[in-house]
């Protein structure tokens, strides 16, 4: 009886988290439409479309794993903060998600044209696919649609910076020609400490985090403890140095050398850290309503 009353109590914990055969035949059918989307966005894109395979394509890729982790983060705090209610998404997304950022990872390490298109083609058409699903089954929401411009913020800052047309690279002057480099070209050492004033701004940036917290938890300014302000920045600090250390020091073991751009990856880490305390904090305060 009582392994009965744990299945039962299990299969009840999935159903409220929105796991369930038809969620998971749901989000199979997106994502089988998002693979035809993918392969007839990114066949056109070989056709018409010239790509530079520049810096700034793999900031984009950067940039959309950074989207995409915060939509991991932001799924897993609603499914369970909130359980019972209608997250933006359920656990059942979480593959698709994951093979999108492993594309843009390999947008990161091997930045060639076609990689590129596939990476924007599988965003163009995953975001086109699940718009089209919610909107079908009614459930778009305002954080739908604030995905959505992300992306397409993303996807303006690629075609800008990295792709043209095949008739304007032949006829104008190109993304190659403004903006050639070689991609593999040496990347100076960065010191593996940041300087006082990104110190300083992340310090101000975590004070500032602290107290909205605080807010979001019910307090009044004036109850609002210094020590707890302190201390809820300071581990905010921790916990984004503790992940920059492990990539970091990983880099440094296997090239004796400090990993390029550190000072971009902390401040990154520590946008979607601060954002998965207070968006917890946030539904906390939903859910205690």
């Amino acid at each position: 009886m009582e392994t009965l009353a744990a299945a039962f109590d299990f299969t009840a914990a999935l159903h409220n988290r929105g796991i369930d055969f038809a969620a998971l035949g749901g989000a199979y059918l997106v994502f089988l439409a998002s693979c035809v989307a993918t392969a007839a966005v990114f066949f056109a894109a070989r056709s018409y479309l010239v790509v530079a395979p520049n810096k700034q394509a793999r900031d984009y890729g950067v940039y959309v794993c950074v989207v995409l982790l915060t939509l991991l983060i932001a799924a897993a705090l609603e499914n369970e903060l909130l359980p019972g209610t209608v997250p933006t998404l359920h656990y059942v997304s979480y593959p698709q998600i994951l093979i999108l950022i492993a594309l843009h990872v390999w947008v990161l390490y091997r930045p060639e044209p076609w990689i590129i298109e596939l990476g924007a083609s599988s965003i163009v058409a995953s975001a086109a696919v699940a718009a089209a699903a919610a909107a079908a089954t009614g459930s778009f929401r305002i954080a739908h649609a604030v995905t959505l411009l992300g992306f397409a913020a993303l996807l303006g800052f690629l075609w800008y910076q990295a792709i043209t047309t095949k008739r304007a690279f032949m006829t104008a002057d190109s993304i190659y020609l403004r903006s050639k480099e070689d991609v593999d070209a040496p990347v100076a050492p960065q010191k593996p400490w940041l300087g006082l004033p990104h110190w300083a701004a992340l310090g101000a940036g975590s004070v500032l985090l602290a107290v909205v917290n605080s807010l979001l938890r019910g307090r009044g300014f004036e109850q609002i403890p210094a020590v707890d302000v302190a201390l809820e920045s300071g581990l905010l600090m921790l916990v984004t140095a503790l992940v920059c250390a492990i990539p970091a020091v990983s880099y440094w073991i296997a090239r004796r050398a400090w990993m390029p751009e550190l000072t971009r990856f902390v401040w990154l880490v520590w946008i979607v850290v601060g954002f998965a305390l207070t968006y917890g904090n946030y539904l906390t305060s939903l859910s205690g309503a």
